[in-house]
């Protein structure tokens, strides 16, 4: 981080962006799915979904948002396909589905509309 800031300045968006990597390689380990972190952030800066997760319980937006994300890394919240997030359970534990595999419990929000079919 030093070197990052030595050579951009620590107020820079290279800086910052860093800053944000680091932080999700303390959530996720080192292999940040950026495409899925993307996607988590989208939702929690355009739903109230932090506010669902912890209605009044004295929690910080920073440490609400990185529950959040340690929930989706731990793999009991899941992006779909067309972008909506969900409660999960993952495979392999007492509450998982028959068959071994994935089961999606609840949807918490849903796809953002105008991000819905973007890439037809």
């Amino acid at each position: 981080m030093a070197q990052v800031t030595d050579h951009f300045g620590a107020d820079s968006g290279e800086a910052t962006t860093m800053r944000y990597l680091l932080r999700f390689r303390e959530i996720y380990g080192p292999h940040i799915p950026l495409g899925a972190v993307g996607q988590l952030e989208l939702l929690l800066d355009e739903t109230d979904l932090l506010t669902q997760l912890s209605p009044g319980v004295g929690v910080s937006p920073d440490d609400a948002r990185d529950s959040v994300h340690s929930l989706h890394a731990h793999g009991m919240l899941l992006i779909a396909d067309d972008g909506s997030l969900w409660m999960t359970v993952p495979p392999g534990t007492p509450y998982s589905a028959p068959d071994g595999k994935w089961s999606f419990v609840e949807q918490k929000v849903q796809a953002p509309t105008e991000r819905v079919g973007a890439g037809t």
